[in-house]
């Protein structure tokens, strides 16, 4: 069920990359971006497996594209920090929200006790995912 529901995932995402023009690598980076509220490259780079070359190549589109801006990092003005720009939900909430209401209702139909359980769950899932990755890059 694990896998389909990727599949899934993967093909709702990909979807949305072919409707906005955009790369599958660009649109993951451009949602860990945003899940982060923004991030450094170094760890745009570590969470998306990428290279830091890489990833410069990703934000220098992202950015062309107006979805995202470097903005000098408040705590280390030194350090650049990745945000993602209000167009990026300009061109994705239309995109995104008939899903996310509809599946809204899904996880009203659940008790809170039940989406805790869930969600435990689904962490449980991505901790031995992110330890299985690590696994396999390291081969």
């Amino acid at each position: 069920m694990i896998r389909a529901y990727q599949t899934s995932n993967d093909n709702f995402d990909q979807a949305i990359a072919d409707h906005l023009g955009m790369n599958r690598t660009d649109m993951r980076c451009i949602d860990l971006i945003d899940q982060a509220g923004g991030m450094t490259a170094g760890a745009l780079a570590k969470a998306a497996g990428l290279t830091t070359g890489a990833v410069t190549a990703v934000v220098d589109r992202l950015e062309k594209a107006g979805l995202a801006r470097r903005v000098a990092d408040p705590s280390d003005r030194r350090r650049v920090r990745i945000e993602v720009t209000p167009k990026l939900w300009e061109l994705t909430g239309p995109l995104m929200m008939p899903f996310l209401e509809e599946s809204q209702a899904i996880v009203d139909d659940y008790s809170t006790e039940e989406l805790e359980r869930f969600t435990e769950f689904i962490q449980r899932v991505i901790d031995v995912q992110a330890k299985h990755t690590e696994r396999i890059r390291g081969l």
